[in-house]
């Protein structure tokens, strides 16, 4: 019987294999609304439950910074620009069956930087993005039987692009994703090209009373057949500054499901701008294995700061 024990820094046990854990689902090519440019950072420790030993696997880890920057133009135009990660290709994994042992040892993953233009007219919006993903990666699996150990090491290089478009109104919003491919270099020479999916997103955001709501459908069309092509959706609910958020998001591949509960808690900073503090709790399984995700995030927002006015 198979032993198997992660100690995952800011990943997932089911980030192996394809192209890694998919975190650019549920987003959109929008930026925020107003007249003032916002700047934003985001900062994203997360902590790991894994169910074979009960024992609290992950520890503290921050993501590479996450920055975005909307600014209004004029004449109903707005400029933003950005930085997330993409895609998350780590992983620390032990698995032990009978004499046979395994530490496989991931890190890496694809960034995203993501540049986009939006109009507005009247009560609507039409918003377009394109990004680059570049990225490297590598892997290191030792199998060790007795005193012996055979490792074998494997590093990638990516680069590639994709394009979004979306139109959005008060009341409901759609959004699409495509032309999205990758080419991962297996160092030395061997390259492999991936067609990233297309991605359609349906939301609507009804108002009942004080009350905001959203509902949001999502749909990614792998062509690749050894991909599922999953429909995740999310549904939330929030009243000034507080907000919940329940979220499905079955993964592209494996067979993984991801069932997610999201609190969030804002505070506006007068003169300056807002802070968020957003806890997801999430929990992935697979074929009788299960993982907890615990993510505390601050989103801090800043509006003009660097811009000082006259009175």
């Amino acid at each position: 019987m198979a032993i198997i024990i992660a100690f995952l820094v800011n990943a997932s046990i089911f980030s192996i294999g394809g192209i890694g854990e998919d975190l650019g689902v549920f987003h959109h090519p929008f930026m925020a609304r107003g007249n003032l440019a916002r700047l934003s950072f985001k900062i994203d420790p997360e902590y790991m439950l894994l169910q074979e030993s009960g024992d609290l696997r992950g520890v503290f880890w921050t993501n590479p910074v996450k920055l975005s920057l909307g600014v209004p133009l004029g004449y109903g135009f707005g400029f933003m620009v950005g930085n997330r990660e993409r895609f998350n290709q780590c992983f620390d994994v032990y698995l032990e069956d009978s004499s046979l042992q395994i530490h496989a040892l991931g890190e890496g993953g694809v960034e995203e930087v993501y540049a986009g233009l939006s109009k507005r007219l009247g009560a609507f919006e039409i918003a377009t993005t394109g990004s680059f993903l570049f990225g490297n990666a590598w892997e290191i699996w030792t199998h060790s039987i007795a005193s012996y150990s055979l490792v074998d090491t494997f590093s990638y290089r990516s680069r590639g692009r994709i394009f979004a478009f979306g139109f959005r109104h008060d009341m409901f919003s759609i959004a699409y994703e495509s032309f999205g491919r990758v080419r991962m270099i297996h160092m030395p020479a061997e390259t492999t090209m991936i067609d990233l999916p297309e991605r359609l997103s349906v939301g609507v955001f009804p108002r009942v009373a004080e009350y905001s709501l959203g509902v949001v459908y999502e749909h990614s069309f792998w062509s690749d057949t050894t991909f599922d092509s999953p429909n995740r959706f999310k549904v939330s609910i929030s009243r000034r500054n507080l907000g919940l958020t329940y979220y499905y998001n079955p993964w592209y591949f494996n067979d993984v499901s991801e069932h997610g509960l999201a609190f969030e808690f804002g505070v506006p900073l007068r003169n300056i701008g807002s802070v968020s503090i957003l806890m997801d709790l999430s929990l992935r399984s697979r074929d009788g294995l299960r993982e907890l995700m615990i993510k505390p995030k601050l989103n801090f927002v800043l509006n003009e700061l660097f811009a000082l006015r006259r009175k």
